[in-house]
C-alpha cells in the first residue's frame, strides 16, 4: 500500500479540493426551480400559473399573476423572504477555495524553491488551510439552515394560500410541477465534504512546515520511562559494586600451604608481605607465632 507524503500528496489533495469546490458552487449557484399551479374556476375557466425562482433566492423580487375567477381580472402577487446572504456566502467560499487550490497547485509544481524558501510557503499554506476549514464549516451550516427555510417558503401549499382564487372552496387548484431540491441538497452535502477534506489536509500542510520534527528532536520522557531508566541505572551500579567487591575478596583471599605449615596473604600495596608460621606440625594445636621477616 502506497503512503501519500510530501508535495505529491499535497498536489493530490489540492486536486480533490478543486473538484469538490466546483461541485459545491455549481450545484448551488446554477440552480433554478419552478412551480406550476393549475387554477380551475367555478365557471370552468382554467389558468396555469408558473412561478420561477433561482439563485441567489431573493424571493421578494419574484412575482406572478393569478386569476381572481371574477371575469378576466388578475392579481399580482410577490413571494416573501430573502435568502441571498447565506447562499452567496456559501458560493463565495466555494469559489475562493477553488481559486486558492488552483494557485497552490501551480506554486507546488513550478515554484517549489520559492515555496520552501525560509519555510514561509508551508507555514502560510497551513494557516490558509485552517482558515478555509473553518469557512467551509460555517458556510455549510448556514446554507443548510437557509435551504430548510427556502423549502418552507416555497411549499406548494403556501403558494396556493397566496392566491385568492385558491382560498375559495368553489374553485379547484392543482399543483402540476414542484421544484426539485436534489441539486441543492447535494450542494449542502458537498459543503460538509469540503470541510472534512480541508480539515484532513491540515495535517499534511503542517508536516510540510517541519514544526513537528523540531518537537520530536528532544522528546520528553513519561514518568514510567523515567522510573524504568532509574531502575536500570541502579541495577547496573549495584552489579558493578558487587562485582568489584567480589574481585577484591578473591584478590585478598588468604592461602594456606599444608606442606610447609605456613599461612600467607598475597602481596598488596599496603606494605611488605607478612608470614605467619605455626610451630610444630600442621596438626598441632600449639600457639601461633607471627614473625615479620622484613625487619
Amino acid at each position: 500500500m502506497t503512503v501519500c507524503n510530501g508535495l505529491l500528496c499535497l498536489i493530490l489533495q489540492k486536486f480533490r479540493e478543486k473538484l469538490f469546490a466546483v461541485f459545491a458552487f455549481a450545484l448551488c449557484g446554477g440552480y433554478s426551480g419552478q412551480i406550476t399551479v393549475k387554477v380551475e374556476c367555478l365557471d370552468k375557466t382554467q389558468s396555469n400559473i408558473s412561478i420561477s425562482f433561482s439563485y441567489p433566492f431573493r424571493l421578494q423580487q419574484v412575482h406572478f399573476n393569478a386569476p381572481l375567477c371574477e371575469g378576466k381580472r388578475h392579481e399580482t402577487l410577490f413571494l416573501e423572504g430573502d435568502y441571498s446572504s447565506s447562499t452567496q456566502f456559501f458560493v463565495t467560499v466555494s469559489v475562493l477555495a477553488f481559486l486558492y487550490s488552483l494557485l497552490a497547485t501551480v506554486v507546488y509544481i513550478f515554484y517549489q524553491n520559492k515555496y520552501r524558501e525560509k519555510n514561509r510557503g508551508p507555514v502560510l499554506d497551513c494557516l490558509v488551510t485552517v482558515v478555509f476549514s473553518g469557512l467551509w464549516l460555517v458556510s455549510s451550516i448556514a446554507w443548510a439552515k437557509t435551504l430548510s427555510g427556502l423549502k418552507t417558503a416555497l411549499d406548494v401549499g403556501q403558494m396556493q394560500l397566496l392566491m385568492s382564487a385558491c382560498r375559495d372552496p368553489e374553485n379547484l387548484c392543482e399543483t402540476l410541477e414542484e421544484p426539485a431540491w436534489t441539486n441543492l441538497n447535494m450542494s449542502v452535502a458537498f459543503g460538509f465534504l469540503n470541510f472534512s477534506l480541508w480539515a484532513g489536509n491540515i495535517w499534511f500542510a503542517y508536516k510540510e512546515t517541519g514544526l513537528h520534527k523540531s518537537g520530536q528532536r528532544y522528546p520528553s520522557r513519561t514518568p514510567s520511562e523515567k522510573r524504568s531508566s532509574s531502575f536500570r541505572q541502579y541495577s547496573q551500579s549495584s552489579f558493578d559494586q558487587s562485582g568489584a567487591g567480589f574481585e577484591q575478596r578473591l584478590y585478598s583471599q588468604a592461602s594456606f600451604d599444608l606442606s610447609s605449615g605456613s599461612f600467607s596473604l598475597p602481596q598488596t600495596n599496603l606494605g611488605p608481605p607478612m608470614l605467619y608460621r605455626q610451630m610444630g606440625s600442621p596438626t598441632s594445636k600449639g600457639p601461633l607465632i607471627f614473625v615479620n621477616e622484613s625487619q
